[in-house]
Order: C-alpha cells, then structure tokens, then sequence
C-alpha cells in the first residue's frame, strides 16, 4: 500500500494507493467510516454511486483505465475506480491504479491553498477529463470506418464497428451513472451551485460526445448492412435475369422439340413421312408456332427493357 497525507488549512487529505484488505479495515477504523463499505469499495463490479453516512459521504468515480486492452468494450475492463469518503475536516481517496490527476494534485499539494471542495471537484473534473482522449480515438474510428463504407472496403466493419458501439455504450453508462451522482448530492449536502456547475460542464460534453459517437457508428453499421443487401439483392436480380433469359429460350425450343420428337419416333406407318411435301409442311408449322410465341411474348413486355427497368 503506498498512503499520501496532506494537511491543509481547513482538512487532511489521505491518499491511498493499492491497499490490502487489512488496509482497509485500518483505515474503516482510522476514520470511523462503515467498515462493509470500506471493504468493498474496490470490488471492481462497482459502478459510480454514492451513499450518505452520519458524519460523511461516500462516492465511486470511475477514471480511463491507461492501461484498458484495445478490444476492452465493458465498463470494467476500460476503466478503474476512484472512491472518495469525504467528512469534515478528511478527505480520503482510494484506487487499486497509479492515476495521472492524484499524482498532479501531489506534487502541487503543498504549493496550492486549496480548500475540501475544491480538491474534491478538482479531482472530478481530472478523473472525468481522463476519457476525453479515448472518445477522440472511437471518432477517429467512427470516421475511419465511415470512409470504408462509402468505399467499399468492408473487410472486419461489422466487428470493429461493434467494438466502437460497445464502447461507446459503456462510456455512455460511466457517464449518466456520475450524472446521478451530482443531482443527488445538492440534495442531501449543502453545496454551492457553481461547484456543481464546474463538474457537470464537462460531464454534459461527455455524455453529448458519447452518444453523438454511439448514434453515428450505429447509423454506419445499419447503412453497411444496407448496402451489403442491396449487393445481395443485385446479385439476386442478375441471377433472375439470367434465368429469365433462359426460360424464354426454353418456351421457344419446347414445343419444336416436342414436334421433332414425334416425328422422330421410329413406327412403320406414319401418314405424314408418305407425303411428298410433308418436311416443308413440318417446317412451316414449326415457323408458324415460333411466331406465335414470340407474339405472345410480346404481348406480355418480357422483351421490352422499359417494362423490365419499371418493374425493377
């Protein structure tokens, strides 16, 4: 466990980094703050909430986990937990990671003159900042991928598209669960509203950012899959148009193939084959029924491609 302490004017800040679960039952009793919750408070199932407590309170805020693996898309794996009990005359802090605003807010300590709101909002506001360069980076790939739709280099959209909306749908959450927070605790706590200004500025960007990425890539994949079925359904027609072509031959060639066969049959006595003009008969009966399809064909407008384009 690594524990910083502060003394200000007014308070005491406490920091503690990565504490055992002894730790945190030292610490229960150090400040007289219930010790389940203590205990708990770094379940990593935990999301941001807050509780009230007789002599102090009790918040969870979840910072950018640096470290989150690039295929993380739930709340846990892209991000870590910053719990905050705040009492009177304490402030305590604790996190299992190393995190970029409690170190800056350490190494500026003992120069700033802060006061017990304005370190805790300061911290909030570090700690919800912290997601701004990840949700550059999903835009960043919501436009990446956008271009690919529209050029037709749809290789892995569908999965790296699903990752970007998970995501941002997580982030979404992170964001309206710490939104719940700041409408709770002008409730219970007598706070300035500038205060609460400060912290919900940045949180309402967030949440507008978040969603604007989430509807976007969700319109991409919809039109992706769009497109991807009207390919289908191109391929589709030129398929029907062949068969069409076919079965048009077939309807000609039938019924002079049904003729031939008769007359190709091998039986003794057939008047027709007596006769001396019998072939060119045959014939002119074949010619005869070949115009007669065509004319119903015709009638029909399976030859004319301006039917064909309306009925498309």
């Amino acid at each position: 466990m690594k524990r910083f302490e502060q003394e200000f004017a007014d308070f005491k800040w406490i920091d503690v980094e990565a504490p055992s679960a002894e730790d945190l039952t030292n610490l229960a009793a150090e400040f007289s703050l219930p010790v389940n919750t203590v205990q708990t408070c770094l379940d990593p199932e935990h999301l941001p909430q807050c509780q009230f407590f007789e002599k102090s309170m009790f918040f969870i805020l979840r910072h950018q986990d640096l470290g989150a693996e690039p295929d993380a898309v739930t709340m846990q794996e892209l991000s870590t937990k910053l719990v905050f009990f705040v009492g009177h005359d304490f402030v305590l802090t604790i996190h299992r990671l190393s995190l970029p605003c409690i170190n800056a807010k350490k190494e500026r300590a003992q120069v700033d003159k802060m006061t017990l709101t304005q370190l805790v909002r300061g911290l909030a506001v570090q700690t919800l900042r912290s997601f701004e360069p990840e949700l550059d980076k999903l835009d960043e790939k919501s436009d990446v991928i956008e271009d690919r739709v529209f050029s037709l280099m749809r290789k892995n959209i569908l999965r790296e598209g699903y990752i970007v909306k998970r995501k941002a749908s997580s982030y979404r959450k992170i964001f309206k669960f710490t939104q719940d927070i700041l409408l709770k605790i002008p409730k219970v706590i007598d706070i300035s509203q500038r205060d609460i200004y400060l912290v919900q500025e940045p949180l309402d960007k967030l949440i507008f950012y978040s969603s604007e990425i989430y509807e976007q890539i969700t319109g991409l994949l919809n039109l992706h899959l769009s497109l991807m079925s009207q390919k289908t359904n191109e391929a589709s027609f030129r398929t029907n148009e062949v068969m069409r072509v076919l079965t048009v031959f077939s309807i000609f060639f039938l019924p002079l193939n049904f003729i031939a066969g008769i007359y190709g049959m091998n039986f003794e006595y057939m008047p027709e084959l007596k006769q001396p003009h019998g072939y060119y008969i045959t014939l002119g009966f074949m010619i005869l029924v070949v115009l007669a399809i065509t004319y119903w064909i015709y009638r029909k407008g399976w030859m004319k491609k301006d039917v064909l384009q309306e009925k498309d």
